[in-house]
């Protein structure tokens, strides 16, 4: 099945133009099902594919190209060809993913059905989720990553409509700018890194681009500042310090929407292209160190910003932020099996936190979690569900988040010791908030009866999806973790001739250019974190973190919490106000502003007016003079010899007999004969 991976971006893609323009806006119809059609065809393929891999039946790396356009050119008086290829590449991460955007994106749809079933807007949302869901397939498809970068940029497009879709409303329309100017910051970074990397190889091809680091063919300062780009892009897409700002934001979307951007499209996208240039990295230390750093600090803030929130789904936003900072941390201390084995893991879990939110806020019609408690005993499926995914977020053993965290850990503790450290702490840090979240929501006594009068457990078409999504929080790390598979399908790359060679071979000229150059590196050998840590990290500290979450907030007004709130009321404000980065970006806008404003003063007050209009006056002057001169003497001259030719020929005519013609016969006589005699006499 694999020969049809080419199908998995292009049906979603036909599907959304089938609900876009199929009949008229009407919440009850059936045109959203195509959608979730054509989601189970993509997940069928899916699948097929990442299972043949697994059982043997399907060898992987798998690319298939064909050409896009020609171009022809003339160099120097030789005629070339220039052919822009496009096609898929599915190797084993690709395969991986495939599977997972399928899967949690026909769960999103899913439960669309039901949330979204009042909309007025209600096709139309589908439309823009299977275009969304399109836009990440082809990303993780597609062997040209200027191809590649398309999609990325659709994705941007759709995330747009989908944060803005209630755009009547203020705060939509707010968010859905914000999210869009901040991720074009990043997105300028990439495209310019793209850029680079073909001025310097001459192609957008994946497997050629790793060809060419592999072979020693770029030069280091050159992947330096590609590695660069490509990071800014993806702090702009994965919500990293400082562009972080944008993603709490975007919680003004329908929740499902916000599920989907959350766990596995758009914020994934930029640990997704990092992955995917992870040769350039490697070939750039100086940026893989970056990554580590701004992957920590990430994971940090955005931590201890969800420790004081109270906003269900802002929360799960801070969470999500801190969760990808794990994971670009992770790429950057040369932990590639975990970053993305995380990636793959945290898709789950945090599709299910965003839909079970939903369910919650579909029942209580409030995101403030001050205003539940209790609603364990009303809602008691939601409740089962979301435990899971808290407990897998958190690292509890069994669950799918123990596993890839620990290889975080694992990773960082063998990078770096300063970055292990914090990273532990905000590792414990997620496990406080999220506790703190489920407290507050489903136990101890409600805290406004009202609403806990009239929750409910919401219907089948939203409690299946959680149900599908609980599984695979439990199980998928466990499964991948298991007999070695994760090695297998999130394999490191490398910049080892040898090693690549047996994916792909370089033509004889590449080969022959980097005979000199070879760029050959071995991955360091790994370490197992001490056993202190090893088993007192599940053992006693994310228990602890968990259990002191549970005292502190388990009663009504959770009086300990609200006094330690209040004894460093400085940091929670810092906290509250997101360290000011929104305050540093609006100073920033401001300024810009500012400085606008003085433009558009100096080009008012003096180049319009001393240099334009001053200009134009001088000109005026000198046409007026010009004009005086004109009509003083030039035109008196004209007009006086005008007027002398008009007095001279009234002169003559008074000699003329007037009708006279023997007359006239003898001034033509006497013409004749002065001109004869002097024409004689010469």
């Amino acid at each position: 099945m694999i020969e049809y991976a080419w199908l998995i971006p292009l049906i979603p893609v036909a599907a959304s133009l089938i609900i876009l323009f199929g009949a008229k806006e009407d919440p009850r119809s059936p045109l959203p099902w195509i959608g979730i059609g054509a989601m189970t065809v993509c997940l069928a393929l899916a699948v097929s594919i990442l299972w043949g891999f697994v059982s043997g039946g399907v060898a992987l790396p798998y690319e298939k190209n064909w050409d896009w356009f020609s171009l022809a050119t003339t160099i120097g008086g030789q005629s070339f060809v220039w052919t822009m290829p496009v096609g898929v590449l599915i190797d084993p991460p690709a395969a991986v993913l495939l599977f997972v955007v399928s899967l949690v994106s026909l769960m999103v749809q899913v439960y669309s059905i039901a949330y979204m079933h009042d909309d007025t807007r209600y096709k139309r949302y589908f439309a823009f989720v299977s275009f969304f869901t399109a836009a990440m397939l082809g990303l993780v498809v597609s062997s040209n990553i200027l191809v590649g970068f398309m999609c990325w940029e659709l994705m941007g497009l759709t995330s747009y409509l989908l944060i803005g879709f209630w755009f009547e409303r203020e705060g939509p329309c707010e968010a859905q700018k914000k999210a869009f100017m901040t991720t074009k910051l990043g997105d300028s970074g990439l495209y310019l890194a793209l850029l680079l990397l073909y001025a310097k190889t001459g192609t957008f091809q994946l497997t050629q681009l790793h060809q060419h680091f592999a072979l020693g063919l770029v030069a280091p300062a050159a992947a330096t500042v590609a590695a660069i780009g490509i990071l800014l892009g993806a702090m702009g897409k994965s919500a990293q310090a400082p562009l972080m700002v944008w993603l709490p934001d975007a919680m003004e979307g329908p929740t499902p929407g916000s599920a989907l951007i959350h766990a596995a499209t758009m914020v994934a996208a930029g640990i997704l292209v990092v992955s995917k240039l992870y040769f350039v990295f490697l070939a750039a230390p100086l940026a893989m160190e970056a990554a580590a750093w701004i992957g920590l600090i990430t994971a940090f803030m955005a931590a201890a910003m969800a420790l004081v929130s109270f906003d269900i789904k802002r929360v799960l936003a801070f969470s999500t932020v801190s969760q990808l900072g794990f994971m670009l941390c992770a790429l950057g201390c040369g932990g590639y099996t975990a970053g993305l084995f995380h990636l793959t893991t945290h898709a789950f879990f945090k599709a299910l936190l965003f839909l079970g939110a939903g369910s919650v806020i579909h029942s209580v019609h409030t995101n403030d979690m001050r205003q539940m408690g209790g609603l364990s005993r009303r809602m008691l499926l939601t409740f089962a569900t979301m435990t899971v995914a808290v407990l897998a977020i958190c690292g509890v053993w069994p669950f799918a988040g123990f596993y890839s965290k620990d290889m975080i850990l694992v990773a960082a503790w063998n990078h770096e010791k300063w970055i292990f450290w914090p990273l532990l702490l905000t590792a414990l840090m997620t496990a406080f908030y999220m506790t703190r979240l489920l407290t507050l929501t489903f136990l101890g006594d409600d805290r406004d009866h009202e609403r806990f009068h009239h929750a409910h457990e919401s219907p089948a078409l939203i409690t299946a999806p959680l149900l599908v999504l609980a599984f695979f929080s439990l199980t998928a790390g466990m499964a991948v973790a298991h007999d070695g598979l994760a090695a297998r399908l999130f394999p490191k790359p490398t910049l080892s001739v040898a090693a690549d060679a047996a994916a792909a071979t370089p033509s004889a000229s590449v080969a022959a250019s980097a005979a000199n150059n070879p760029q050959v590196q071995t991955p360091d050998a790994e370490q197992e974190l001490p056993d202190w840590l090893k088993f007192g990290i599940p053992g006693v500290f994310v228990p602890g973190a968990m259990l002191l979450a549970f005292f502190m907030y388990r009663g009504p007004k959770f009086e300990a919490a609200e006094g330690l709130r209040s004894a460093f009321a400085p940091i929670a404000t810092l906290l509250d106000r997101r360290w000011y980065l929104d305050d540093a970006f609006l100073a920033l806008v401001a300024f810009c502003d500012g400085v606008a404003a003085l433009a558009f003063w100096i080009d008012a007050n003096i180049v319009d007016r001393v240099f334009v209009d001053g200009w134009g006056l001088l000109m005026r002057i000198i046409a007026e003079i010009s004009s005086f001169f004109d009509g003083a003497f030039v035109d008196a001259a004209v007009d006086g010899v005008g007027g002398l030719s008009t007095d001279l020929g009234v002169g003559l005519r008074s000699l003329v007999a007037e009708g006279q013609v023997q007359e006239y016969m003898m001034y033509a006589a006497i013409a004749v004969s002065l001109a004869a005699t002097l024409i004689l006499t010469r």
